[in-house]
């Protein structure tokens, strides 16, 4: 069979072309003007949710969006529910201030995202006290849902298709497990953290499992990095304590320790 030359080499260029298309989006690609804006001017957006919202909006359109839209925990009527997004603007030279590297790729951020051990000590509680409180004293990869045994994080090749499982000792919930998925593509890194067993706070089973869900997802836009976070709650009501005040002051502490905990990876 004889091979079209043109239509051979014209195949090519365009592989490659969509390959660095994909490598080098804008910002714009991703996220409206107006987030645009306001991500250049302050740096982050953050939206907590109204109570009963059951409901994400702020997901930068891409590859995954759908995944993430359709991922939101169920949730009971009689329960407390809680829902919040935050997307961030960071260029990469601010990253690399103070590092040996040269670059980051989207390999290195499936890296780091699979680097739970390296979770261990990430601080909280900064408008509290000046350095924070330890939020896990504890962190590391475990070897199934049901498994205690500590193995080496897994952080060879693309993070595509992955579930993990990993282990936290939560300065809060104490004992806590989750099942990671992760997503990645030339540009692209998403994971998602959902528990395993239940949370207890003060000795009360707060959120049950498979009742939290942690969504992040990095995309490489060049120069700059474009983060989304967002926690989603489905925690029980407990008599005379007001929960979703609770639950709204420590998921979002946890999403500020996350994003504190990533912008000194590359040291």
């Amino acid at each position: 069979m004889k091979i079209n030359k043109k239509a051979a080499l014209a195949l090519i260029f365009a592989s490659i072309f969509s390959l660095s298309f994909a490598q080098s989006g804008k910002i714009e690609d991703y996220i409206s003007a107006e987030k645009v804006e306001q991500l250049k001017k302050n740096g982050s957006i953050s939206l907590i949710h109204p109570k009963g919202d059951n409901s994400i909006t702020m997901v930068p359109k891409c590859q995954y969006d759908s995944k993430i839209k359709n991922s939101l925990i169920a949730k009971d009527e009689k329960g407390v529910p809680f829902t919040a997004e935050f997307l961030y603007l960071i260029p990469k030279a601010e990253l690399l201030k103070g590092s040996s590297r040269s670059s980051i790729t989207n390999d290195d951020i499936s890296v780091v995202f699979r680097s739970i051990s390296k979770m261990e000590g990430m601080r909280y509680h900064f408008a509290e006290k000046k350095n924070g409180d330890i939020l896990y004293k504890k962190a590391y990869t475990i070897a199934s849902k049901n498994s205690d045994e500590k193995i080496p994080d897994q952080i060879s090749g693309s993070a595509d298709g992955k579930v993990l499982y990993c282990y936290q000792q939560d300065h809060t919930y104490g004992d806590t497990k989750y099942i990671l998925h992760y997503y990645q593509n030339e540009n692209m890194l998403y994971a998602t953290f959902l528990n395993t067993i239940p949370m207890s706070y003060m000795g009360v089973k707060a959120v049950m499992e498979e009742k939290l869900q942690l969504n992040v997802l990095s995309i490489d836009c060049g120069d700059n990095l474009l983060l989304y976070l967002s926690t989603d709650v489905d925690a029980k009501t407990v008599p005379l304590f007001n929960v979703r005040k609770q639950i709204e002051d420590s998921m979002t502490d946890r999403m500020d320790a996350i994003y504190r905990w990533f912008m000194v990876q590359f040291k």
